[in-house]
């Protein structure tokens, strides 16, 4: 009976021992994965904070396009003013030209801006 118990014994050391190891097993485990938990949130908040920054240039970006927009159709219209400009001012210096012609001539016959005579006028 002694040989049994101390047999049991030296079974129960032996599962301590094992327990021991395996305690400090687990706890090698256990900093391990809350290392690596660590490193995961730290990479987390960069995500976020890298997704955060994207959606911010996106609503820059979409405002930036708007604008361009408004900017495009400003220049648009400000382009079909300056040839109506141009035109307009075209048109008043052909009739600046021809008052002063008609100016030097005095009573003379006028030039006219017309290139068809009057008589191919009348013929019709």
């Amino acid at each position: 009976m002694q040989s049994e118990i101390d047999s049991l014994r030296q079974r129960i050391s032996e599962l301590e021992a094992e327990k021991i190891k395996l305690e400090a097993k687990n706890a090698k485990l256990l900093k391990h994965v809350m290392e690596e938990n660590t490193k995961c949130e730290v990479e987390n908040v960069g995500l976020k904070t890298r997704i955060e920054e994207l959606e911010k240039n996106k609503t820059n970006t979409i405002n930036l396009k708007a604008e361009n927009d408004e900017l495009k159709t400003r220049v648009t219209k400000l382009e079909r003013k300056q040839i109506q400009v141009i035109t307009n001012e075209q048109g008043a210096s052909t009739k600046d030209i021809s008052l002063l012609i008609e100016s030097q001539l005095g009573g003379e016959e006028a030039i006219t801006l017309d290139p068809i005579p009057e008589m191919e006028h009348s013929s019709t």
